[in-house]
């Protein structure tokens, strides 16, 4: 299928650990697809071989190429001594000064949306966990992309928070591809179709 990312035959081993073998799945694009699975079972692996950053074994992976992607991995992966704005737009091409102004602006509503305001100019290695948690999910949707990766991205959350950014994500991506990889069974059912990984291998 075009309009989809197909996944066929995918097998990745570390040593004797065999992580998954024969996975063929087909993704929508446009869609968000949440992948699901108990803790060691390669939903991290998977995305990671996804985003070239590791390879398979075997198997083959199409209809990703010339597609932008970005990404939120497990760990939030921020400049430390950058404040929480510069974080953020670090993810775009320098722009000229006229256009400045308006993605400082663009940045400022996101983070207000995120429950962010007031520290858009301070250090991230000054936020809690759950702020610096929100800030590198604000990056990962300020980046061009055409692919998405969410790797347990609301991790470190309250509730009422969670339920927030949730929304905001999910209103954000609307009519995107989207993976997002996450053991929670509530959240993968907020934020679209469920595969269980190992179900159809």
């Amino acid at each position: 299928m075009k309009n989809a990312i197909e996944i066929v035959n995918l097998t990745k081993s570390y040593g004797d650990n065999t992580v998954f073998s024969g996975l063929t799945l087909s993704i929508p694009k446009g869609k968000t697809t949440c992948i699901m699975a108990p803790s060691g079972t390669g939903k991290t692996t998977l995305l990671r071989i996804l985003m070239g950053l590791e390879e398979c074994d075997s198997g083959s992976v199409t209809g990703l190429q010339d597609m932008k992607k970005s990404a939120v991995f497990q760990e939030d992966r921020l400049c430390e001594n950058l404040s929480a704005s510069a974080n953020i737009r670090l993810v775009r091409r320098k722009s000229v000064h006229r256009q400045e102004k308006k993605e400082r602006e663009e940045v400022r509503k996101a983070m207000e949306a995120a429950g962010l305001s007031g520290c858009e100019n301070q250090p991230v290695r000054e936020l809690s966990g759950g702020m610096r948690r929100r800030v590198a999910l604000l990056r990962a949707l300020y980046a061009e992309w055409d692919v998405l990766f969410l790797d347990e991205p609301f991790k470190g959350l309250d509730k009422e928070m969670k339920e927030k950014i949730m929304e905001y994500t999910k209103k954000s991506c609307e009519g995107k591809t989207v993976l997002f990889v996450t053991h929670e069974e509530e959240e993968a059912l907020r934020m679209g179709e469920i595969y269980r990984l190992g179900e159809s291998q």
